[in-house]
């Protein structure tokens, strides 16, 4: 039977389409002309009848939709409980069993089970059946639904304490040194020959042969120093996860890592720059001409210094390059690979500017620093609880033998 609310859905519905069809007839009649005045002011009271019509429509359609499932829950709880069945009640929600035996029943009515069905089938009617599984039905209600919106206070966020970015403390070239010192003093000397004796076949007896004295500079280098500060407060320090202070230290121990690797790269840069191989080869060179420069480098060692070689250094980029560089050319005299090339030992400094290779002796590149280096400081604000950090180091590289180090390939 038609309900009030549907009768009304209905009339509003046939009003609508009646106000959209004399809409519509007014722009046939136009034909795409423009409006007058009083056209428009009855197509703007149209147009406001519509929307007000569309709200209508909509909501009546919700409530009759809501009547129609309300009756239709009503009409199977009424069949459910056409025979009264010991157990079972009804509330306004549905069907409540008050005994577990009589939830049991209806499961065991409707069961599937080949053995229940057997059972079942010879001994209980079919409109038993049905009932069963409608009370079964209307017991199936819409739980409440909690979401993780709904308790926020127990769902706080995952915090990892943990930083992801790189803080890279490499210093590949100056780990490599062959020559280290410890500064005492801001100035560093040492000893440097310029001059040799010279030994020569004797022409004659009681004649003269090799006679060249030794000369002995002393060379002297000041140390830089590396500093760098901050300011932190109390709470910064206190309340962080991970630590404010740890990280600021590491951070800063970090970029003097980098800078005193830098200032040793550049040492060996100028250097090898001005012993360089007589052609240099390009950062696109393949396989055959790369293991020629190489060649070429250690030679140009030899003769400017009389050292032999013993490591190539370069810088990432250049890696990179020969990690994916293929060639069917193959070398017969030595091995190569990632870790050295025959008698050399790869060093990757991430001092050297982009495209520079170096062939040379460690043993030629002397570092210098302060014992502990870098080293931590911190002082105390109590008036405005904060704490001044610092971190400083004293570092000098030097170059000890002008020939020991040869360019290959210059910086792109």
């Amino acid at each position: 039977m038609e309900t009030q609310t549907e009768r009304r859905l209905a009339v509003k519905i046939a009003e609508r389409e009646q106000t959209q069809s004399l809409l519509e007839e007014m722009h046939r009649e136009l034909d795409g002309g423009a409006m007058n005045e009083g056209q428009k002011k009855q197509a703007e009271v149209w147009r406001s009848l519509i929307t007000e019509l569309d709200g209508e429509v909509d909501q009546l359609s919700k409530d009759a939709e809501a009547d129609r499932a309300a009756a239709e829950k009503s009409q199977a709880m009424r069949r459910a409980l056409q025979i009264r069945v010991q157990g079972v009640d009804v509330d306004d929600e549905g069907v409540v069993y008050r005994t577990m035996g009589a939830y049991a029943r209806d499961v065991m009515l409707t069961s599937g089970d080949r053995v229940i069905r057997s059972q079942v089938d010879g001994q209980v009617s079919k409109d038993e059946v049905k009932r069963a599984a409608e009370r079964l039905q209307l017991l199936e209600r819409t739980p409440a639904t909690t979401l993780t919106s709904d308790i926020a206070g127990l769902t706080p966020p995952q915090h990892i304490a943990e930083i992801m970015q790189v803080i890279n403390n490499r210093r590949d070239l100056v780990d490599a040194a062959g020559r280290k010192a410890t500064l005492r003093q801001l100035q560093v000397t040492y000893p440097q020959v310029d001059a040799t004796p010279v030994v020569a076949a004797q022409g004659t007896q009681k004649t003269e042969a090799g006679n060249t004295g030794l000369d002995v500079s002393m060379v002297t280098k000041t140390a830089t120093t590396y500093l760098g500060g901050g300011n932190l407060s109390w709470q910064a320090i206190e309340f962080s996860d991970p630590s404010t202070l740890d990280l600021w230290f590491r951070e800063a121990a970090a970029h003097y890592a980098l800078m005193t690797e830098t200032d040793a790269a550049t040492v060996v840069s100028a250097s090898a720059f001005l012993n360089n191989i007589s052609s240099t080869i390009a950062t696109t060179a393949s396989f055959a001409d790369t293991m020629t420069a190489i060649g070429a480098g250690y030679n140009e060692v030899y003769a400017n210094s009389g050292r032999t070689a013993n490591a190539l250094i370069l810088a990432p980029d250049r890696f990179g390059y020969l990690l994916g560089l293929t060639s069917a050319a193959l070398t017969q005299f030595v091995d190569v690979g990632q870790s050295g090339i025959g008698p050399l030992r790869i060093i990757v400094s991430r001092g050297l500017n982009a495209g520079e290779m170096i062939v040379g002796d460690l043993d030629g590149l002397l570092v210098a620093e302060n014992a502990g280096a870098p080293v931590r400081l911190m002082v105390s604000e109590p008036a405005i609880a904060g704490v001044e950090v610092g971190l400083v180091g004293a570092f000098e590289a030097a170059v000890v033998d002008d020939g020991a180090f040869a360019l290959i390939s210059t910086a792109s």
